[in-house]
């Protein structure tokens, strides 16, 4: 939890480097829509957990296995959101060290996300089915 925070203030503290890399209307707008993206997947993810929501990448005493609303589409809904709103950032601001610290955040959440599916395989034997026909961070892409 603590380097996945210093990412995200890091991430959010980066200064443009000189000249912004995408200095254009365009590139405003794209990282614009991808925060919104990021924002949409964090905030369903989190209300479709409700009570189940943990900062740790195990589950709750109490969990079930959620297959509903985004969960349907997506496994890590909240981490593949944080993903769109840091690079969403990083394009917005043109700053190559937000971009590199966001290529950090996957590698973590990545590393996260593993170690969350082997206690959830471990919990509920239907998990691997449902890992199978569902994408990890991104809607049919990944």
């Amino acid at each position: 939890m603590a380097a996945q925070l210093l990412l995200l203030l890091g991430i959010a503290a980066a200064p443009r480097c000189g000249r912004p890399m995408f200095g254009t209307p365009l590139t405003a707008r794209l990282g614009m829509a991808l925060m919104a993206t990021g924002a949409l997947l964090t905030v369903w993810g989190g209300r479709t957990l409700g009570r189940q929501l943990t900062a740790l990448p195990e589950p709750v005493a109490h969990a079930e296995l959620i297959e509903t609303g985004i969960y349907r589409h997506v496994r890590h809904p909240i981490y593949g959101g944080l993903l769109l709103l840091a690079l969403g950032w990083s394009v917005r601001r043109g700053s190559g060290l937000a971009l590199g610290l966001t290529a950090g955040l996957l590698a973590l959440l990545q590393a996260k996300a593993q170690y969350e599916e082997r206690a959830l395989r471990a919990r509920f034997p239907q998990y691997a089915g449902y890992a199978r026909r569902v994408r990890r961070f991104f809607p049919g892409l990944y």
